[in-house]
């Protein structure tokens, strides 16, 4: 439907943004390599200054972890959005983290879960498995498959809303949105990594209209 990528702190963006219906974000973790990303130091302070800025209206907000980050970064979520479920994203080729053997995300859902409706009225614990091919690295560090961002927009929003990444990297979760009929903004602090989704809004739009803020 439409893609707004935007540059810049998403604290001093999301308050200008507009109605959003929807937050799928995947921000700085816990334990995330020194200087691999902008907030790396104090990603529980950051990710809680962001979620206190969200529209009150946002009716679901769904953050990823990858399984060896520390979930107590979510005791910043706000009441005003119940706790729902977890579900993993796993990957067909698993990897080892230290002495676990890892690789999957845990998306943690809050909120109000998108009507039931035939075939889709069991929420389910567990999302498609990633295939090697399915994980477009994009020149980011921290890629993420499209098809298991694909699998929670399907799940948490309703064709037509509006969906937020405040945390955004290269684009894979606003493209997501776009790609099953809803809007997509994604904000991102590293202006190269913005440019990079961009570049793939743009190539996924190729000749169409697309909306992209710097």
């Amino acid at each position: 439907m439409s893609i707004r990528i935007i540059t810049g702190d998403c604290r001093e963006i999301i308050g200008d943004v507009g109605a959003v219906d929807v937050v799928i974000t995947d921000p700085v973790w816990p334990n995330c390599p020194p200087d691999l990303l902008a907030g790396w130091d104090r990603p529980v302070d950051l990710f809680a200054e962001a979620v206190e800025l969200l529209p009150p209206a946002c009716k679901r907000l769904i953050v990823i972890l990858r399984s060896d980050s520390d979930p107590r970064i979510l005791t910043a979520v706000p009441s005003r959005w119940p706790y729902v479920c977890m579900q993993a994203l796993s990957y067909a080729v698993p990897m080892y983290l230290g002495r676990v053997l890892g690789g999957t995300e845990i998306a943690y859902c809050f909120g109000s879960p998108v009507a039931a409706r035939p075939c889709r009225r069991v929420i389910p614990m567990w999302g498609p498995k990633a295939q090697p091919r399915d994980r477009v690295r994009a020149g980011h560090p921290c890629s993420r498959a499209p098809v298991h961002m694909e699998w929670l927009v399907s799940w948490w929003s309703e064709p037509g809303e509006t969906v937020l990444d405040p945390f955004c990297g290269a684009g894979t979760i606003p493209l997501a949105a776009d790609k099953l009929g809803r809007h997509g903004i994604g904000i991102e602090i590293n202006a190269e990594y913005a440019e990079i989704a961009r570049r793939r809004a743009r190539d996924a739009h190729l000749a169409l209209p697309l909306e992209v803020t710097a």
